[in-house]
C-alpha cells in the first residue's frame, strides 16, 4: 500500500493532513509520534498567543470524501496534551522540542 500523506503548516498553526483511506488516518493516530506532538505543541502555543479557548492542530481530508474535518483540542486539556507530548520528546530525545514543550507547560499552568 502506498501512502500519501500530506503534512504542511498553514498560516493559522494547522496541519493539514490527506488520507488515502481509513487504515492510513488510523495508523497516523494509533500511537504517540512526533508529527501529532509537533501540531499539538504548536497548536496550544498559538492559541494561548492568541489567546484562544482551543487549539486549532489538524484539518483533514480523505480522497473518497468532499468534506473536511477539524480537530480542535479545548484548553481544558491543554496541560494533559502537553505532558504527554513532553513525555514523547523526552523518550524519543527531541531535546529542543522537549524545552520548548516543558516552557508552553509552564505558562499553561500559570
Amino acid at each position: 500500500m502506498k501512502k500519501h500523506l500530506t503534512y504542511h503548516k498553514q498560516k493559522i498553526s494547522m496541519v493539514n493532513l490527506h488520507f488515502e483511506n481509513l487504515e492510513e488516518f488510523t495508523s497516523l493516530f494509533r500511537e504517540k509520534n512526533k508529527e501529532v506532538s509537533d501540531a499539538i505543541r504548536i497548536g496550544v502555543e498559538d492559541a494561548m498567543m492568541k489567546r484562544k479557548k482551543s487549539a486549532m492542530l489538524f484539518q483533514l481530508t480523505f480522497a473518497d470524501a468532499d468534506d473536511a474535518y477539524e480537530i480542535t483540542l479545548p484548553e481544558t486539556i491543554w496541560e494533559t496534551a502537553l505532558e504527554s507530548c513532553l513525555n514523547f520528546y523526552h523518550e524519543n530525545d527531541h531535546a529542543d522540542e522537549a524545552i520548548d514543550t516543558w516552557k508552553l507547560l509552564e505558562a499553561v499552568k500559570a
